[in-house]
């Protein structure tokens, strides 16, 4: 079973691929904010992260920081290996609706597996997704 981390502070926004890769085998876990994303990279090991760039820093690990810069500052975490138990090569697709070129070009810079740019179609997500699980193993 591939297990996918989404970091999406509107479920809404995502829970519709849930019961459609669950169909796949595919087990889906949300985080809301940055704080619940650190704690559960550092409790279970994921194959794929779909992450949002703007979220919630929550109240413990970045309060100071903007929920405009919440995604990127989490990426950058990971891939430097600074996340206790979190690959630091885990397969990240990027599913934002920030559209600033220098942020974009920063996280591509970062090795994400894909930069989706919402609104997207369900089947483009879907696909990614997908493709990121047969890769998982």
């Amino acid at each position: 079973m591939t297990k996918i981390l989404f970091v999406e502070d509107e479920p809404w926004g995502v829970n519709a691929y849930f019961s459609h890769l669950a169909r796949h085998d595919c087990q889906c876990v949300l985080a809301k904010d940055f704080d619940e994303a650190m704690a559960k990279l550092q409790a279970d090991r994921y194959d794929v992260l779909s992450l949002d760039i703007m979220f919630s820093p929550g109240e413990k690990n970045l309060a100071n920081v903007e929920p405009r810069s919440a995604g990127l500052r989490l990426l950058e975490l990971i891939r430097s290996g600074q996340i206790p138990n979190c690959d630091p090569n885990l397969k990240i697709i990027v599913l934002t609706a920030v559209l600033n070129r220098q942020v974009e070009e920063k996280i591509r810079g970062l090795g994400v597996a894909a930069y989706l740019k919402k609104p997207i179609a369900f089947k483009k997500v879907i696909d990614t997704l997908k493709g990121m699980r047969q890769r998982a193993y």
